[in-house]
């Protein structure tokens, strides 16, 4: 059973970075760069991922067990991104300069949530798993506004508290849940254009992805010792404590896949954006989530494998 399921795994997520090898492609050959793509993550993340999300929970069934698991899946990403501050906290401190260690934090504690968790998880396990993933996109978005600036500014971002409930990923998320519960019979004139809109969520995201890939420093990504740490928390030791206390928890079957394929995600692809922003070293968030990605292609299918038969 966990070489079946690792054989289907895997092949979804070589699918998703073939995609991914597209983007890579046309940002060398200069059909589609880096800046344009740039362009595109903002019209990714503020309008076809919302619409994405929204569109699962209008058309997700209403049951107990789906309103137990939203639930349940609330916790596991709290619980997820509250164990990454923590072990972050404790690898990362003051041997490093506060700017360096706000990186290396930020990178820990987010994953590639929204454009490699979700796809995946829409390839493995369908709409299900948008549906519990979306939580946990919400959950990232609170973190990445709050602690993720706080870190990655170096203590120098103010906290906008406004911003843990009007972005994009929370907003959805907000709407979404009372189309769940409210079973609202949205026309087909609405829905099915959201349906369209909301397809090319993951490929889209994927080949912006690999334009990052494209402009990454391989030699940096293969000689930094440090950056090996951080993939090996990011990739390795969250996911699996996670799962493991997740297991513990009596969590099972698409829920338990989906907060693991979230929880082993890598790191996210907004950690050089961010850095930038906030006067950080980009390029080092860019070789982390370069790396990190790259060794997902390996540490992922086997991760998620196990959360089906634990």
């Amino acid at each position: 059973m966990f070489i079946e399921n690792l054989k289907t795994i895997a092949l979804q997520v070589t699918i998703l970075y073939l995609i991914a090898g597209v983007g890579f492609i046309a940002d060398k050959t200069g059909v589609f760069p880096k800046n344009s793509a740039k362009k595109v993550i903002d019209l990714l993340f503020n309008i076809i991922l919302p619409i994405a999300i929204i569109h699962t929970f209008m058309n997700m069934e209403y049951t107990a067990e789906h309103v137990k698991g939203l639930f349940i899946a609330f916790l596991c990403a709290a619980a997820t991104h509250i164990f990454g501050i923590a072990l972050a906290a404790v690898c990362f401190g003051k041997k490093y300069s506060r700017l360096e260690r706000g990186i290396y934090r930020y990178a820990t504690v987010l994953s590639n949530a929204a454009f490699l968790a979700l796809p995946l998880a829409q390839s493995v396990i369908g709409s299900e798993g948008v549906f519990y993933c979306a939580v946990y996109v919400g959950m990232f978005n609170i973190i990445a506004f709050t602690y993720g600036i706080y870190e990655i500014s170096g203590h120098r971002a103010k906290i906008d508290l406004k911003k843990i409930i009007l972005n994009p990923g929370s907003i959805s998320v907000l709407i979404g849940i009372p189309l769940f519960l409210l079973q609202l019979d949205v026309p087909y004139i609405i829905s099915y254009p959201m349906q369209v809109v909301g397809s090319i969520n993951s490929p889209l995201a994927m080949i912006v992805f690999g334009t990052f890939l494209a402009n990454s420093n391989f030699k940096n990504i293969i000689i930094k010792k440090e950056l090996y740490f951080v993939s090996f928390l990011r990739l390795i030791l969250i996911p699996v404590c996670m799962l493991g206390a997740f297991r513990l928890c009596g969590v099972r079957g698409d829920l338990l896949a989906a907060m693991t394929i979230s929880a082993s995600a890598p790191t996210a692809t907004n950690t050089a954006m961010y850095a930038a922003k906030y006067d950080n070293d980009a390029a080092l968030g860019s070789e982390i989530a370069a790396q990190s990605s790259v060794l997902s292609v390996l540490s992922m299918p086997v991760i998620v494998a196990l959360a089906y038969i634990v």
